[in-house]
């Protein structure tokens, strides 16, 4: 018989294997042979199952993270917990009311809190809600008109059309990126791109709600680093013939406005909503 030295340098050594894993087997009990046999023959099964576990995990976070939706929450998540101060310009063309060009100043706190600075050429207005009165203020005319604060801010500028219904696109986009966080399955939102706002790398996001044929098409740019906030917005709306483009400078959270709460200025006059000549803004 070749020794164990012999045996390998025959190409044995698999015999040596072989001989020293029955002698393990035989230390076995019987009643304990047949489950280790059992996981003998599947150990291979289950360490294969555990690479597809990992493997589907690892596809499973790849597409969350490239979920639009994701990105989102994490914007909603950010508008909800914060308060949040921008300057936007905007530039809109509405059949009825023409071309308007400005710029505005916002400060939103939560839960209903706003104050709306709004400025261009022939016009200066001020919107406050304090969560109490909701008040916009004519710079030119020096008059004022209130009215109670709605739960949202954005219920109470709908109400107005020309200046109000222009700037109310803004807080109109947010609502949106509030449906879209809550998974509304009638919002389609599309990954179209990456381009350069200004000096932001953003990703583009196509928009709209799939069962309404009219409805209003966002297209909107998010920052591609840090948080995902709006670099730029497009909306079109097919039925009233209107496109409106905002770009946003994002401020220091901790920026803060002089007062949500309206302080009439020397000389103003209180007047009707009706009474104020809210026009569009030309």
């Amino acid at each position: 018989m070749l020794s164990a030295e012999e045996c390998c340098q025959a190409g044995g050594c698999y015999c040596i294997q072989r001989e020293a894993e029955m002698k393990i087997l035989s230390l076995f009990p019987k009643t304990h042979l047949i489950p280790f046999l059992f996981f003998l023959a599947l150990g291979p099964f289950f360490a294969g199952s555990s690479l597809a576990e990992n493997s589907a995990s690892q596809i499973t976070d790849e597409t969350d993270a490239n979920d639009p939706r994701n990105v989102f929450s994490r914007l909603d998540e950010y508008l909800r917990n914060n308060t949040i101060s921008f300057v936007t310009s905007y530039d809109a063309k509405n059949m009825s009311l023409g071309a308007s060009r400005g710029r505005a100043q916002f400060y939103v706190g939560r839960p209903n809190l706003l104050r709306i600075e709004l400025t261009g050429s022939g016009f200066s207005y001020l919107m406050t809600s304090d969560g109490k009165d909701f008040t916009i203020y004519d710079g030119k005319t020096n008059k004022y008109a209130q009215r109670p604060a709605t739960e949202r801010p954005i219920d109470a500028l709908n109400i107005f059309t020309g200046l109000a219904a222009l700037q109310a696109r803004v807080l109109q986009f947010i609502g949106l990126v509030g449906n879209i966080s809550r998974g509304d399955s009638d919002v389609k939102v599309t990954k179209a791109g990456v381009d350069r706002i200004g000096d932001q790398t953003c990703v583009r996001y196509d928009i709209r709600y799939e069962s309404q044929t009219d409805s209003d098409i966002w297209t909107a740019w998010l920052r591609k680093d840090g948080v995902p906030l709006p670099c730029k917005t497009v909306i079109r709306s097919p039925d009233e013939g209107s496109h409106q483009t905002n770009l946003y400078t994002w401020q220091n959270e901790n920026s803060e406005p002089q007062s949500y709460v309206f302080a009439p200025p020397k000389g103003s006059k209180k007047v009707d909503i009706s009474d104020l000549g809210l026009r569009p803004v030309q």
